[in-house]
């Protein structure tokens, strides 16, 4: 009763001085934002946004009074931001705000920037990373970046990266189009954020602010240049650290471009495991790694993809969806005198095999998402790929396609972050089989990145993905492969969940003709080829239940010791018994291309079914000059099915 009383008593104080204080800070934030605007009105350093992205016809004469009213100073200004490389201007915010996601999808350009598209050379930037950053360590944070002339007015589109959390030395790595061409004197200005990407810059907060001309980062070259963030006008203002940021703009970038992608699902988890024996414990643990079947489900899609590229350099392959394997050292499966040889194959199938397998065998890059069952799946897969042995393969780390997190979903929440990310997939490993095969895990020939695996790169356990996050980590990652320098293939390993919305979100509207082939509405009609007159055949239909599943989990054995050298025995180095791959014991299959198929069918079946466990698809994307991404063909990949 008596803390019921103080507590009433002292209950009407507390809110007065709540509100007081909430006044007070509100007047002083009022007070610096008029500052910085009038300081920018004086210094014509980035103009009036507001009129000229409203585009209401007086911003020219406005820009054109101040200047020259402050053309003296005006010219001081910019011979002062030319030697410092960076100046670094006050807090103005654009009208046509919006959220993060609309900028990244809409790309919406500035009706008065004058700018047309395709115009050399383009404003082609790469927001690297950020430096001491010590706002964002328990926050987070993303950048704003636009195209400034000269005289102020805006050109070119706004990009906004995505956020990133609980770190002071972020990682973007974002290359993007600014859509518009520049100049020497163009200024590039970058925005920190404080808040999420998703909800826009309204409601976040903006932290520093600083710019550096475009002469300074051609001049640069393809090195990176730190620009340095303020939170006043004035040169010896309070820093924020850096935004490091680097010019692409000698690179030759095709509007239209073209990329495949070999998406490939990760293999069996403990999560998989848990949930198939109904075991809730394991199931709400973090992180899942590989379990042994998800091992050999992994090393056996490598092996199955060496021996479907083996076959088409051969000219013996007739698709490569191979639905069993066999040792790449064995000779192929086709005889000359075997039906199989005999049988007419149209060029459209041999072609479509042999460059699916010759784009597999020039990928140079392998996308990853940072969750350790995803990693070892990379890991694995690329021990049978041609380029781990010359030293030119990348597997790299992305945020934006790690699993996406429902309710619950503690398999999606991260663990390691940086170096560690490989690290704890080396040690799940040796817990599983051995620390000799944990310390043959990376490839000598590959190269690990952790990219931008660091901070809290995850969703947390309380939180979930919404509808706009996973759009806007698709657009991040469309980016991504849309600018990937390594050529036009590259090979991603990530999760069911976000491979079905990824294809949701690319594929196009299907109609059907008048002679009732599916397809894009836009696009030539499938060719229909003549029936093979081997369906019937036991053994080569590629649409009978084989013998043997090679999907199937195979019965757990009961001495492991003779199978694998396992943290029991005490042997170790040269004597471990090396890990090999599981083998089914029936013969090679190889499975002909159907090109009957309908792509809506093809479609559908990645947006509401999931992909095997380590089964990989074939997507083409076709890139507009805007950089909109359209799916325009699909096509399972090695011995890969449905579920």
């Amino acid at each position: 009763a008596s803390h019921r009383a103080t507590a009433s008593r002292t209950a009407p104080a507390m809110r007065a001085r709540y509100t007081e204080i909430k006044n007070q800070f509100a007047a002083s934030r009022e007070r610096v934002s008029s500052a910085l605007v009038d300081a920018l009105a004086k210094t014509n350093v980035i103009g009036d946004e507001r009129s000229t992205d409203s585009d209401t016809g007086t911003s020219a004469s406005a820009s054109t009074s101040r200047a020259s009213l402050f053309g003296k100073r005006e010219r001081k200004l910019k011979t002062r931001i030319a030697i410092d490389d960076a100046y670094y201007v006050g807090d103005q915010v654009d009208d046509d705000v919006g959220g993060a996601v609309d900028n990244l999808v809409r790309f919406d350009d500035d009706a008065s920037s004058g700018a047309t598209v395709g115009a050399a050379p383009r404003a082609l930037i790469t927001i690297t990373r950020g430096t001491q950053m010590s706002f964002a360590e328990n926050k987070s944070v993303f950048i704003v970046a636009r195209i400034v002339r000269g005289d102020g007015t805006l050109k070119g589109r706004r990009i906004v990266t995505t956020s990133r959390s609980k770190t002071c030395e972020p990682v973007w790595n974002a290359t993007r189009d600014f859509a518009c061409a520049v100049d020497d004197d163009d200024m590039l200005c970058v925005d920190a954020y404080q808040g999420s990407s998703v909800r826009g810059i309204d409601r976040a907060t903006l932290i520093a602010r600083g710019q550096i001309t475009m002469l300074a980062l051609t001049r640069a070259g393809n090195a990176e240049v730190a620009v340095r963030l303020r939170g006043k006008l004035e040169l010896d203002g309070e820093r924020f650290g850096a935004c490091m940021v680097r010019s692409d703009r000698a690179r030759d970038v095709a509007l239209k471009t073209t990329k495949r992608v070999f998406f490939v699902r990760h293999g069996e988890s403990k999560w998989n495991e848990a949930q198939r024996d109904i075991n809730i414990a394991n199931m709400m643990r973090f992180d899942h790694p590989l379990t042994l079947v998800g091992v050999q489900q992994a090393q056996a899609l490598g092996s199955r993809a060496a021996v479907a590229c083996s076959h088409a350099r051969q000219g013996v392959l007739v698709h490569a969806n191979i639905s069993d394997l066999s040792p790449p050292t064995m000779s192929p499966p086709s005889g000359p005198s075997s039906p199989m040889s005999q049988r007419a194959m149209s060029d459209m199938e041999k072609s479509a095999g042999e460059a699916l397998c010759s784009s597999y065998e020039s990928c140079t890059t392998c996308y990853v998402s940072p969750l350790t069952r995803a990693v070892q799946t990379a890991c694995f897969l690329l021990h049978s790929h041609p380029n781990a042995t010359g030293s030119t393969m990348r597997q790299v780390c992305l945020q934006s396609i790690r699993e996406i997190k429902g309710v619950g979903g503690l398999d999606t929440v991260g663990i390691a972050q940086g170096d560690g990310v490989i690290a704890r997939a080396q040690q799940k490993v040796a817990e599983l089989i051995n620390a000799h095969s944990a310390s043959q895990l990376l490839s000598r020939g590959v190269t690990f990145d952790a990219n931008d695996a660091v901070g809290q790169w995850w969703t947390s356990e309380t939180d979930s993905d919404s509808t706009q996050e996973v759009e806007e980590r698709i657009v991040d990652f469309l980016e991504t492969i849309r600018f990937d320098a390594s050529g036009d293939a590259v090979i991603v390993v990530g999760h069911s969940l976000f491979l079905q919305q990824f294809v949701s979100r690319v594929a196009p509207e299907l109609a059907v003709s008048q002679d009732g082939v599916v397809g894009v509405t836009s696009a030539q009609a499938i060719p229909q080829p003549a029936a093979n007159p081997f369906d019937d055949i036991p053994g080569i239909n590629p649409f009978a239940q084989p013998a043997v599943d090679p999907f199937a989990v195979p019965p757990k054995p009961n001495d492991f010791d003779t199978l694998f050298a396992t943290n029991a025995s005490k042997s170790s180095g040269a004597d471990d018994i090396a890990f090999t791959p599981f083998v089914p014991s029936i013969a090679p299959v190889m499975a002909r291309i159907d090109e009957r198929r309908d792509k809506k069918k093809i479609f559908e079946k990645l947006m509401n079914a999931k992909l095997c466990n380590a089964g990989c698809v074939a997507l083409d994307l076709e890139f507009d000059e805007r950089g909109r991404a359209t799916l325009v063909d699909a096509s399972l990949a090695f011995g890969s099915k449905f579920v």
